[in-house]
């Protein structure tokens, strides 16, 4: 079983990478920690365990926009608002997500969670990310 709840983890590649260091450091970070997870779910892990490592992608979430905002703000992103609703969108879904989980965690709220984190992580670093760092390496829109 642990095979197969490895195998559904998100794979790390070069494609993940937008050209800012400590950016990119932080994403690959956010996937071992959504992998971590993904296994958790898919084990023998308990609720607290599970509630603990909840905790720490929200707060790795908080801190990482954070830096990807400071970094949009100092190179002048020109569409600085819009990439930000899009972080403060996936808070407020996970939140709701982790405190429902928490709250009354059954198979539909696992899935929930994990299609929320998976698809965001990949979606938003292969299409916002990358946009927003060709556009703060060239300098302009």
């Amino acid at each position: 079983m642990a095979g197969d709840a490895a195998a559904d983890s998100i794979i790390w590649t070069d494609d993940f990478l937008i050209g800012i260091g400590e950016l990119d450091y932080e994403h690959r970070g956010l996937i071992a920690e959504i992998n971590e997870l993904h296994l958790e779910l898919r084990g023998q892990a308990g609720q607290a365990r599970i509630a603990d490592t909840l905790g720490r992608i929200f707060a790795r979430l908080q801190a990482h926009f954070a830096l990807e905002e400071h970094v949009m703000a100092e190179r002048h992103y020109p569409h600085f608002d819009e990439h930000k609703a899009e972080h403060d969108r996936l808070i407020d879904t996970y939140t709701e997500h982790m405190v429902k989980f928490r709250d009354t965690p059954n198979p539909g709220d696992r899935d929930a969670l994990e299609t929320v984190l998976r698809q965001w992580i990949v979606n938003h670093i292969l299409n916002s990310d990358k946009k927003m760092s060709l556009l703060v390496a060239s300098g302009g829109p």
